[in-house]
């Protein structure tokens, strides 16, 4: 059909896009300070093109980036996430109109407020977690070949391309992201989300998964010369803003090693 007019039909066409983009509401975000603040970082997009002329779409995507310091947010539908230390969560302006989706670089623990109507999605790229409402953590560092999901409240279902496994409460999901292996183990939940409260808690787990630990979190080299001492048990839990040389020396009263630092890494026998 010939449009007799198509200089009005086009100024109509743009009219109503106008009108569309004065309806869009951009939801103000809160940033709850722990520790230092995460980083919020807003990003507009440009949308509408039509015969060299260009307006602007109402699309926007949010990042909060922690740095070295774990901090705490608000999404606009009231779900709560912490962010560890080095993480990146990000959303666009879409949350919330049909999904609410975000994706995940790093560790979060998430207060999921209940919504049966719309899901809350984390893109864990190449994984994904969907839940309604429920707590749960995940850690999910990209650099890294492990995916690890904790359930603490309610249910969520873990997806990959080719498996769909359901967590209860204390369970704990392992994903291998090479070998695409999963395992499942039940936990305690307070021992995995100690971090938020700046602390190192463990229980009842070998030394040599101590050091692991301990590898991980302040990122240093330790070696363990005794392989009989690595299989001991140890319980504690110490602040995080300890040295490694402190904990190491507190670790000696309930367990009979010692310790020297050659270089940069640390010797164990």
């Amino acid at each position: 059909m010939k449009l007799r007019n198509p200089e009005a039909a086009y100024n109509m066409l743009l009219e109503r896009i106008r009108k569309t983009e004065r309806k869009k509401v951009v939801r103000q975000l809160w940033i709850k300070y722990a520790g230092a603040a995460a980083v919020a970082i807003i990003i507009g997009i440009a949308g509408y093109w039509m015969g060299g002329h260009q307006t602007t779409a109402p699309m926007q995507y949010y990042s909060y980036i922690t740095g070295n310091s774990i901090s705490s947010f608000e999404l606009p539908d009231g779900t709560e996430i912490s962010l560890n230390k080095n993480s990146k969560l990000s959303y666009s302006s879409l949350y919330g109109e049909q999904v609410r989706e975000v994706s995940l670089d790093g560790e979060g623990f998430f207060t999921v407020t209940k919504d049966k109507e719309k899901a809350f999605v984390v893109d864990l790229n190449g994984s994904k977690i969907s839940v309604l409402g429920t707590v749960f953590n995940v850690k999910n560092y990209r650099k890294e070949d492990i995916t690890t999901a904790t359930l603490v409240e309610g249910s969520i279902r873990f997806e990959t391309p080719d498996q769909q496994i359901v967590l209860k409460p204390d369970q704990q999901l392992v994903f291998n992201k090479s070998s695409n292996k999963i395992d499942m183990a039940n936990v305690s939940t307070d021992l995995v989300t100690a971090w938020k409260s700046h602390l190192i808690k463990y229980r009842s787990v070998p030394f040599r998964e101590f050091l692991d630990m301990l590898k991980e979190r302040y990122e240093v080299e330790i070696i363990l010369s005794n392989e009989a001492l690595g299989d001991q048990k140890v319980t504690g839990s110490f602040d995080e803003s300890l040295a490694v040389d402190q904990i190491l020396d507190l670790m000696k009263k309930n367990l009979v090693f010692r310790w020297k630092k050659q270089g940069e890494s640390y010797v164990i026998n």
